[in-house]
């Protein structure tokens, strides 16, 4: 793969992983209806390939949990993560 030298566009999302602590990418984000209104969830996978999908709230990094959502749509297509 070339690289053109361009700056990435987006950044890495980063945070903790909920269960090791490990560091963890946001891979995806989603607002998901509620009883409450619509909360915003993240899936997160971390370095021990650990993956969560969980509220956006719970994120430990103050970056990560403050990103707005990039799209409500939900992808059908599965990436492996690695």
């Amino acid at each position: 793969m070339a690289t053109t030298g361009e700056p990435n566009e987006t950044p890495l999302d980063l945070t903790s992983c909920p269960d090791c602590g490990a560091v963890a990418q946001v891979t995806e984000r989603a607002v998901l209806d509620s009883t409450a209104g619509p909360v915003e969830h993240v899936r997160v996978v971390c370095l021990s390939r650990h993956w969560f999908l969980l509220p956006a709230s719970s994120l430990t990094s103050g970056s990560a949990a403050g990103r707005p959502a990039r799209s409500t749509a939900r992808s059908t297509s599965r990436a492996d993560p690695r």
